[in-house]
């Protein structure tokens, strides 16, 4: 459960990548490895939270 926890937190933060890369281009040089760690560690402390974990599934909708 926790192996499969932290692929899927990689996967996530890799499918941000593209855009925080992006985003990082409005600050300056120095600052973008520092914010960059720190979006990181936003995305896996916001999957951490309960609200996130107990999220509806498609089917629970039918239900």
């Amino acid at each position: 459960m926790e192996n499969n926890y932290n692929e899927e937190t990689l996967i996530i933060i890799e499918n941000f990548m593209p855009k925080i890369k992006q985003c990082l281009h409005q600050t300056s040089y120095q600052d973008r490895e520092d914010l960059e760690q720190e979006i990181k560690l936003k995305i896996i402390e916001k999957m951490a939270t309960k609200e996130f974990k107990d999220t509806p599934g498609f089917w629970d909708f039918f239900t």
